[in-house]
């Protein structure tokens, strides 16, 4: 007599529990692989961890140099993602928004948009923005640039980066004042178009210069 759907063993519920675990362990690891070694999954995380910056969470420290007083160092040489040469020296006296930034860093694709919505908003009042490409190809990250429309000034490193703006960290921010001090500095991403930043930076402006 064949055996009817009720008389069949039935898998045991560790057996089906093991599965299900494997196959959820599998997605994640392909998930995470996706995420850490493709430009697709980069660019994921990127929106990602702009929605977050979004929320606003996490804010630029304006607080961070009123015990620290760091002088800045304007000994950097630059150029342009064009190739024209620029140095540090020629910004001296303004207040200058520096950022270290990599292509492949998704913490730094986050708060671009920012970075170019304070631009917009402050860029045309006297302060200095040099956001510095740190990809081996700078033509990987000139287009980059020219693919998101982004309009703030990009550069490269040329010759030896200064000790005060190397960081572990991509991406890293650092504020100068007009007085050759480094006004605060942030580690990490951030949202550096609110009232508050903007109206920190702009206050740079009135320091009067040695």
């Amino acid at each position: 007599m064949p055996d009817t759907p009720t008389d069949r063993p039935k898998p045991t519920p560790e057996k089906r529990s093991w599965k299900r675990t494997a196959l959820e362990w599998g997605f994640v690891i392909l998930f995470i692989a996706f995420l850490r070694f493709t430009d697709q999954g980069t660019v994921v995380q990127g929106w990602m961890q702009r929605a977050v910056l979004a929320t606003g969470i996490f804010q630029a420290d304006t607080n961070w140099a009123e015990e620290e007083a760091l002088p800045a160092s304007y000994d950097l040489a630059l150029e342009t993602l064009d190739g024209k040469p620029v140095h540090m020296e020629s910004f001296r006296g303004r207040t200058i928004f520096l950022n270290l930034w990599a292509t492949w860093c998704a913490p730094c694709l986050a708060e671009m948009p920012y970075i170019q919505g304070l631009y917009d908003e402050v860029g045309d009042e006297g302060i200095e923005f040099v956001a510095i490409a740190t990809d081996d190809d700078p033509d990987v990250a000139r287009r980059f640039i020219e693919n998101k429309g982004y309009t703030f000034p990009t550069y490269r490193v040329i010759g030896v980066m200064p000790q005060r703006y190397r960081s572990p960290t991509l991406p890293t921010t650092w504020v100068i004042s007009p007085d050759g001090k480094v006004a605060t500095v942030h580690a990490g991403m951030a949202n550096y178009n609110t009232r508050g930043f903007r109206s920190f930076i702009r206050s740079l402006s009135d320091i009067e210069t040695p």
